[in-house]
């Protein structure tokens, strides 16, 4: 019986030992915790990151770890209720204010792990006035083995990705804000398969489709290539040259009018901005200006050929004066 005892435990302290080494290789943060809430092991991830040692962090509650810098009542209230619920939990953030790091974002996953009293005694580090305690709870346990319930909790720093994603949302806020408030018609198109997957206030208004009618369009159906072929042909350039500028197309609005436009294409990561600016009122001052340089052209050369007539009868006039003077 007692052989079998020992292989039974020798088993175990190898599962354990396997166990024990996968998680040292994490590099995040990890705590097992009983159901106080105190700390039966850790990694040396968490002791690196938060400025604890083992001596002081085994053994004791979560709320007492580096000077009650885990004091956090909404996570104690939520761990504690993880094994009577059988909770799991995902991604649950936490921003605190650590002793030795500062202002962090914490991400935290943790769950509910049932295990025989006799693993945990093999990996919790206990103080020498509990150990009497243990020797004597062994006999007891060799008849009915006792199960215990502890709690894994994976601890991961989402600081950056959290800075990042702010100031990612601010810069999409100010494009948003530049995006609707624009007076050139602004589409945003799919690069791949040239679908129209946004479209500012300005181009609605200029081509007359609703912001739902533009997102089942293609952009050669409002007529800015010919069809996909052409498309394709055109993103290819603008991933080389980075952007595309056509002088003037001509344009169909959702009534059937005519419009005269100015575009450019421009190269974005999976996507192709197309600004839209209406030239009409463009082309008709140019038409009027072309219009009105031509009739002062036909006006110069009439008033020229007046004056050179002029100098033409002077001369007559000074011929006939000599003639008659003889």
């Amino acid at each position: 019986m007692k052989n079998k005892i020992q292989s039974e435990e020798s088993k175990i302290k190898i599962a354990l030992e396997y166990g024990n080494n996968i998680i040292a290789t994490l590099r995040e943060p990890f705590l097992v915790l009983d159901k106080r809430l105190r700390v039966i092991s850790a990694n040396q991830a968490f002791y690196a990151t938060f400025g604890v040692t083992e001596k002081d962090t085994v053994g004791q509650l979560l709320i007492s770890l580096g000077d009650g810098q885990w004091n956090i009542s909404k996570l104690l209230l939520l761990l504690k209720e993880i094994i009577p619920k059988k909770m799991i939990v995902k991604d649950y953030e936490v921003e605190h204010k650590f002793e030795h790091i500062g202002q962090r974002f914490m991400s935290l996953n943790a769950c509910q792990i049932t295990v025989p009293k006799k693993i945990v005694k093999m990996i919790v580090v206990v103080v020498a006035a509990a150990a009497a305690e243990e020797e004597e709870e062994e006999e007891e346990e060799e008849e009915e083995e006792e199960e215990e319930e502890l709690i894994l909790m994976a601890i991961e720093d989402i600081t950056e990705r959290k800075r990042t994603q702010e100031i990612l949302e601010a810069s999409e806020k100010r494009y948003r804000g530049v995006f609707d408030t624009a007076q050139d018609g602004l589409l945003i198109v799919n690069k791949a398969k040239g679908d129209i997957l946004n479209a500012n206030p300005a181009v609605q208004g200029l081509l007359g489709y609703s912001l739902e009618e533009f997102l089942k369009l293609k952009l050669w159906e409002i007529g800015v290539t010919k069809d996909y072929k052409d498309f394709h042909e055109e993103v290819l350039k603008i991933e080389k040259g980075g952007a595309i500028h056509y002088e003037k197309i001509e344009l169909e609005t959702e009534k059937g009018l005519s419009l005269n436009v100015e575009v450019f294409l421009t190269n974005k990561i999976g996507t192709i901005q197309c600004n839209i600016r209406d030239i009409t009122g463009r082309m008709k001052l140019e038409a009027e200006s072309s219009k009105r340089l031509k009739e002062l052209e036909t006006y110069y050369r009439v008033c020229m050929g007046r004056e050179e007539r002029v100098v033409e009868l002077k001369k007559e006039v000074d011929t006939l004066k000599k003639e008659l003077g003889k």
